[in-house]
């Protein structure tokens, strides 16, 4: 499963001033428990625990991951699970079969580090999306479709991905990865941009992956909704996957917030962080579904 968000957090007190756009900066660094974590029902807990830095520091990727933490989760009978760190994945993981992640369980995610010489500790609670989430195939679109493919009335036409809602839940978030990227396959005869080779090299990454989410869905209620596929977040010919998530509160805020940290008037705020202590990142929960499609040349 993959999901491209961007969690690498780096926190430094700032104090703007409103309006004119200058800049102070106070020296004051505050050490941070940065924390990368969704449960998934049926699926192993798995945690990455990271240290923030002072603003201009030259970081060493090896020394971003905090690898003597205490991590556990505590389940809705108060029983606590240590997590143990995983040199392959870099992250906390469950080691036995004791703590099974289920739909609409309630999970305390609690960690004590040592960052810069503080002992730190946070702690953040979430509640697994209930079971109904799925993808409907039967219904949606999918399957293969010539670029831009238009139909009988001259329209063009776009993948749709239909599912069933969770019960609860209002967030549902779409992850779009062009399983075939590459310069060959890229499509560079679209009406978005005139772009070479050189132009997909040095932003590939923006091109083979894409995110959205679903504004109008309705609150609570269980039923069926739908996503469409813009050609806009497709630039290459071949296979994609698509993966939708319904989020717990914690997943969505982060993902809302966490790019959205400018104001109008110049000032910046923190994005939405659910911890207490000194956690700053997301620990959240969700519930995913898969779909395949294909872009084929005429």
């Amino acid at each position: 499963m993959s999901f491209k968000a961007v969690f690498i957090l780096s926190v430094a007190l700032l104090v703007f001033s409103c309006g004119g756009g200058t800049v102070e900066i106070d020296p004051t660094f505050e050490p941070k428990i940065v924390i990368q974590g969704t449960l998934f029902p049926q699926q192993r807990a798995q945690v990455k625990i990271m240290r923030n830095f002072p603003l201009g520091t030259v970081v060493d990727e090896k020394n971003i991951i905090v690898r003597d933490a205490r991590v556990s989760i505590v389940d809705e009978s108060g029983t606590s699970h240590a997590l143990t760190f995983s040199v392959q994945r870099q992250s906390y993981e469950q080691v036995g079969p004791n703590l099974l992640i289920d739909y609409g369980k309630t999970y305390t995610l609690e960690v004590d580090a040592t960052i810069a010489g503080q002992e730190l500790s946070a702690k953040s609670t979430t509640t697994v999306p209930q079971a109904g989430f799925e993808i409907l195939e039967s219904k949606s679109v999918l399957d293969s479709m010539v670029y831009r493919e238009k139909d009988e009335n001259g329209e063009v036409k776009l993948f749709d991905i239909r599912f069933n809602r969770s019960p609860g839940i209002d967030f549902y978030a779409i992850s779009i990865l062009a399983i075939d990227a590459e310069t060959s396959t890229f499509v560079y005869d679209n009406p978005f941009g005139d772009l070479d080779a050189g132009d997909v090299i040095n932003d590939f990454d923006d091109f083979r992956y894409a995110f959205n989410w679903i504004q109008d869905t309705p609150y609570i209620e269980a039923g069926e909704s739908h996503i469409e596929i813009f050609w806009f977040f497709t630039w290459f010919y071949g296979k994609y996957q698509a993966i939708i998530y319904a989020g717990d509160k914690n997943f969505k805020d982060f993902l809302l917030t966490h790019d959205q940290v400018k104001e109008i008037d110049g000032n910046y705020h923190e994005p939405a962080f659910h911890f207490e202590g000194d956690g700053i990142g997301v620990f959240g929960s969700a519930i995913a579904d898969t779909a395949n499609f294909w872009i084929i040349r005429e």
